[in-house]
């Protein structure tokens, strides 16, 4: 651009240069021109005055003679130098040369056809322009007719002088013209720099807010056309710097909401791009982001034929759906996915795309599972004994009460079943407990070990008739906060199960110590072992490994789940390794602020 002004301007101002000196040097020659004729017309008719008054007092002129003298007067006259080497010739209306200052008036030819000659016997005077053939040079030719003495005068200047002032100024209109085009280059230069000055700043601020620098700002001072331009930049800088800032607000709190929401979110465009997702959708449908989600076709992201035809038939009716739909990908879940068209605005019937709401509903459907299922069991779970003890309470009332030996023996039988129940509603009544608890109350500082200590006097009489030996590796000052009976309910069923489901002469080992994140308490047997594949599920309620072993010692198949709702209470977890016939082992891990160290 500056390369262009300043070209523009050269030539511009060059083009100037050159017509005003063309017209400047034609006018200069036109006016040196002129006052030459006039001088020569003047002269003439001085010289015909002259002639007329010695014609009068002479009879007759010598016109070669006059011719002579009168040149030599004019070209000494001090007034008319710029005249020198005039020629003076006297011709009459015959044409023949009557005298001539600067060749032999005989050898001259007739002058009749000349033009000066020929309009001044029929005008009076006559001009002309040419070549003398006579000296052999360029003149300027002034005729004037003399009829009292039927002769014409003519004069005839060189043209040398004229063309030595035209080659002079030529010369001096060189000079100036390349003394304009120094100064017209210095000129359009800083010109240029001037005018392009405020462009440039305002170029670098367009670029810089082209790339994000919104806050940039054209300082430009002068009152002119270009402040009115700096100023509207401005004030389209700061509202684009407003606009742009509120935008992402918004849209850093639409991305936060999104991101925050439970629910994973989608939209599509009419051709099935995705314009939107959040973050939970992406985890949902295992997408790697939501960079590499967006603006891809949503089919290539999310294989599921019953989504597909969820969004292809929201286009095309343009209707709401909710729909339930099963997905592996990554894992096995279910999800209960909203879709609804979106609209240009309210009441328009321009369909931008359908946007798309997913719950995840796989722990609600499980949780509906576990609860048919935990109904199930407590119904079976409490119709074996009761209908157990209805049996024997009937076989007595048909006469076997009268049976001293049979009698007593039912009786045991329904005390059995009556303990089963209660153990079995006290477990559900604790696990219910448990599980409306948000945290645990009554807590205080205990030391494990004598907790430890007291639980296995309650399992130490079946221990010993299995011939089971127990080991304890707690520290003594090792503590814990918590709830001891929690702690103490918790030990009990990890230690009940060691004890009922460790082989004869088995071991049982209890160790707990302090880790770098809190209390790890683990309890090893030498038992049964637990296969690979029942090792998700022990938790579960009234899920058993083998039923029917479970029930012939007692179980009520809620023993693991109320220790992992008792550990869940302190925000801590616990995993198991076990092998068939080699042994489980439980470890509990629980946070530090469990921890408590008894002061020495």
């Amino acid at each position: 651009m500056r390369k262009k002004i300043f070209f523009y301007y050269l030539i511009l101002v060059v083009t100037g240069v050159s017509i005003m000196a063309f017209f400047m040097t034609k006018e200069a020659h036109n006016l040196y021109q002129n006052e030459l004729e006039e001088k020569l017309i003047y002269s003439t008719k001085l010289i015909g005055w002259e002639l007329l008054q010695n014609g009068r007092e002479d009879e007759e002129v010598d016109y070669n003679r006059a011719a002579h003298e009168y040149a030599k007067i004019l070209t000494g006259d001090n007034i008319n130098t710029t005249i020198t080497a005039t020629r003076i010739t006297f011709i009459d209306y015959e044409g023949n040369v009557l005298g001539e200052s600067e060749a032999d008036y005989r050898l001259m030819e007739n002058h009749k056809d000349r033009k000066e000659i020929r309009e001044a016997i029929e005008k009076g005077s006559g001009m002309d322009i040419r070549s003398s053939g006579t000296l052999k040079s360029k003149f300027l030719y002034i005729a004037r007719s003399l009829p009292e003495l039927g002769v014409v005068t003519r004069m005839a200047v060189p043209m040398i002088q004229v063309e030595k002032i035209d080659w002079d100024i030529l010369k001096y209109s060189i000079v100036v013209f390349l003394a304009g085009i120094i100064i017209t280059s210095l000129l359009a230069w800083r010109f240029s720099h001037i005018l392009l000055k405020p462009i440039d700043a305002l170029a670098m601020a367009m670029d810089e807010v082209s790339q994000g620098d919104y806050s940039t700002r054209v300082r430009y001072t002068k009152n002119d056309e270009f402040k009115a331009l700096s100023d509207g930049f401005n004030d389209m800088a700061q509202k684009l710097e407003v606009s742009v800032v509120e935008l992402k607000d918004k849209n850093a709190k639409v991305e936060l909401i999104l991101d925050n929401m439970i629910n994973g979110i989608i939209a599509v465009d009419y051709n099935s791009r995705i314009i939107l997702i959040n973050s939970v959708a992406c985890e949902m449908f295992d997408i790697e982001s939501v960079k590499h989600a967006l603006e891809t076709n949503f089919i290539e992201n999310i294989r599921n034929n019953q989504l597909n035809l969820m969004i292809n038939e929201t286009m095309t009716d343009d209707v709401t759906l909710v729909k339930e739909i099963n997905m592996s990908v990554p894992e096995e879940r279910v999800f209960r996915v909203y879709s609804s068209p979106i609209r240009a605005s309210s009441g328009s019937v321009d369909k931008l795309g359908v946007i798309i709401s997913i719950h995840d509903i796989t722990k609600i459907k499980k949780l509906e599972q576990i609860k048919t299922e935990f109904v199930s069991n407590v119904t079976h779970e409490l119709k074996t004994p009761l209908t157990s003890i209805r049996g024997f309470v009937e076989t007595l009332r048909n006469g076997a009460i009268n049976k001293l030996e049979v009698a007593n023996q039912f009786l045991e039988i329904i005390d059995v079943e009556a303990e089963r129940l209660y153990v079995l509603i006290n477990d559900i009544l604790q696990l219910s407990e448990i599980e409306t608890m948000p945290k645990d109350v009554q807590i205080d500082d205990y030391l494990l070990k004598p907790i430890v200590e007291e639980v296995l006097s309650i399992v130490d009489e079946v221990a010993r008739k299995k011939n089971i030996t127990i080991e304890i590796e707690i520290p003594e000052e090792l503590g814990i906060k918590a709830n001891k009976n929690r702690i103490k309910q918790m030990m009990i069923n990890l230690l009940d199960n060691a004890v009922k489901y460790n082989v004869d002469n088995g071991s049982i080992r209890i160790k707990a110590f302090h880790s770098k994140d809190g209390i790890v308490i683990s309890v090893r047997d030498t038992g049964i072992g637990i296969a690979k594949e029942h090792l998700d599920r022990i938790f579960e309620r009234f899920y058993r490994v083998d039923k029917g072993r479970s029930r012939d010692i007692g179980g009520t198949g809620l023993g693991l789940s109320i220790v992992k709702h008792i550990v869940n209470l302190y925000d801590g977890h616990i995993q198991v390794d076990s092998e068939p016939d080699r042994g489980t082992e439980f470890i509990v891990s629980l946070p530090d602020k469990c921890l408590f160290e008894e002061e020495s």
